[in-house]
């Protein structure tokens, strides 16, 4: 059980001991090497992650070609939130830049949890959502270089 580690991450600090012992049990310890790919964009949203060590980028790719990368995530960064949400596909591809240890857990077991206890949920929608904000931030800020970057090159 994942408890005291928990209790430790940003995503679950402040929690009660009693909504620890309720979430721990969907969380499960995963290793990768780097370059391995932990998910693609489009694949089916199961699995949520957050480091305990190492990076992942997160790439999206354009329906026209090419790849921006979203955000380099590193320790106790969360990432693959469209399974928390209940979202069918994944909305960017993930990709171990180093080799990474992470707990995971199932977006399905997680959402059954936070329906248990809607004090966890309220907590828990409310920092997936501060992720979230950030994650959108850093894709504009992003776009906002190219488009700079192409406007330059024109000149």
């Amino acid at each position: 059980m994942l408890t005291e580690e928990l209790s430790h991450l940003p995503l679950f600090k402040e929690l009660t001991q009693e909504q620890l012992n309720k979430i721990a049990p969907v969380f499960w310890r995963i290793t990768l090497a780097a370059g391995e790919t932990i998910f693609s964009q489009g694949d089916e949203a199961r699995s949520v992650y957050v480091i305990e060590s190492g990076e992942v980028v997160l790439r999206f790719f354009p329906e026209d070609g090419g790849s921006v990368d979203i955000e380099t995530i590193t320790k106790d960064g969360v990432f693959g939130w469209s399974a928390a949400l209940g979202r069918q596909h994944y909305t960017s591809s993930a990709i171990c830049l180093s080799p990474i240890k992470a707990i995971a857990t199932n977006g399905n077991d997680l959402r059954r949890v936070m329906r248990s206890d809607k004090e966890l949920s309220a907590i828990l929608i409310e920092r997936m959502a501060q992720v979230v904000a950030h994650r959108l931030h850093s894709f504009r800020t992003q776009i906002h270089a190219l488009l700079e970057k192409e406007e330059n090159e024109y000149r």
